[in-house]
């Protein structure tokens, strides 16, 4: 495949510099511009964004020798390596510690197609042949900009990138119809539940709680031998990092749309948004109780206060860590009946839809994973696609 060096399909690189405010003769402000640094890109993705500083506009015209634009693409330099990010916003940032953002050439090259080829394999192994480090691994902007890109004509690159694209779009709108169907179901639920006068009862009164099995780690496996072991930091990605066969008499299978919650650091419960898996220790399963209207979409956020107020009080050496004993101790409110009904009449169909949704996702992020190489080697050939029709498809 010819490849052209990536310096030839950008107009200029924003280097982050390694600056920071102090070096600069300033300080981070309260309000202003956002600081985009190596740990905020993810996946193509903005995360952990409640952890990005801010300047004041008389640092940020000082640190920022361009501004960023909407269609530039950043790339990590280090820690974590090789991440992409494609900028389709408005927004102006300052960049921070390890990240490069180019700027590219649009006579040459369409810009979301160039953020989907620096993703690809091609790409990304040679910058991984190109980096330097033993424990941390790092790449200059020389060694950066060596690195090759295929570049066929601006139709084909623009159609391999409308078809990605699509892809990348419809789990993003996925994405946001969750985060407002999970609104509406908060605002449902203090509708609903806020009563002047509450009966209390425990915790088993509206769950039954199980705790996960101490499965031998010598068993775990990367290969997919038997089912995906529900870990801690799991929770967050809902991808499970092992798998297990070890028939364990403990076992407790977790479907989508389950309600589980870790019992070490933080305690927030959360809809199991994966496949169906197997509970390791110090995660936890709440089940509605037996004979009871209690609904998993109820217990999520009835739960939420109740074990943010044992973070609040939990205390460990350096990890805090909930028990069985704090479980029991809890004060928990009990909704009437009838309540519980409405409730799970408007909230059941929004969990499911949430659950469906996350895991349409997935589906489609390895349909795009799978895609990217073939497209953008040709594998593929794009120019009989119908664009017009590719959105209707993927609605």
């Amino acid at each position: 495949m010819d490849c052209k060096p990536l310096a030839v399909c950008i107009v200029s690189v924003i280097d982050h510099r390694g600056l920071t405010p102090k070096k600069l003769g300033g300080d981070w402000a309260k309000s202003g511009y956002r600081a985009l640094s190596a740990k905020n890109i993810k996946d193509g993705k903005l995360v952990q964004t409640e952890s990005m500083k801010l300047v004041d506009e008389e640092l940020y015209r000082r640190w920022m020798p361009q501004e960023i634009e909407e269609g530039d693409v950043f790339i990590t330099s280090e820690a974590p390596f090789g991440e992409v990010l494609f900028w389709n916003s408005s927004e102006k940032l300052v960049l921070s510690q390890r990240v490069f953002g180019l700027k590219p050439n649009h006579n040459i090259c369409d810009a979301r197609y160039l953020y989907y080829w620096m993703k690809g394999p091609l790409f990304q192994g040679e910058l991984r042949g190109r980096a330097t480090g033993t424990t941390v691994i790092g790449l200059r902007q020389p060694e950066l900009l060596k690195c090759g890109v295929a570049l066929p004509s601006m139709d084909t690159q623009k159609r391999i990138s409308a078809v990605l694209g699509a892809i990348d779009d419809k789990i993003e709108s996925n994405a946001k119809l969750n985060g407002y169907l999970l609104e509406c179901m908060k605002a449902n639920y203090r509708t609903l539940f806020a009563y002047e006068q509450t009966a209390y009862g425990s915790i088993y009164d509206i769950a039954d709680v199980v705790y996960g099995a101490a499965f031998k780690s010598a068993l775990f496996n990367e290969d997919g031998n038997g089912y995906p072991l529900i870990r801690i930091r799991d929770l967050t990605t809902y991808e499970p990092q092992y798998w297990t066969d070890e028939a364990h008499p403990k076992r407790t299978f977790i479907e989508p749309g389950d309600v589980v919650a870790g019992m070490d650091a933080e305690f927030s419960p959360t809809f199991w948004l994966g496949e169906k898996a197997v509970l390791n220790q110090r995660v936890c399963l709440f089940r509605p109780a037996a004979d009871t209207a209690v609904s998993p979409s109820y217990l999520l956020l009835a739960l939420s206060p109740l074990l943010a107020f044992i973070q609040n009080y939990a205390t460990g050496t350096t990890v805090a860590h909930m028990g069985k004993g704090d479980l029991e101790a809890l004060e928990v409110p009990l909704p009437l009946e009838s309540d519980l009904k409405k409730f799970n009449a408007v909230a059941e169909p929004m969990r499911k839809q949430i659950v469906h949704n996350a895991l349409e996702n997935k589906r489609l992020t390895a349909l795009r994973d799978a895609l990217l190489p073939k497209l953008m080697s040709g594998e593929i050939d794009v120019s009989e696609v119908d664009l017009t029709q590719l959105n209707s498809h993927l609605a």
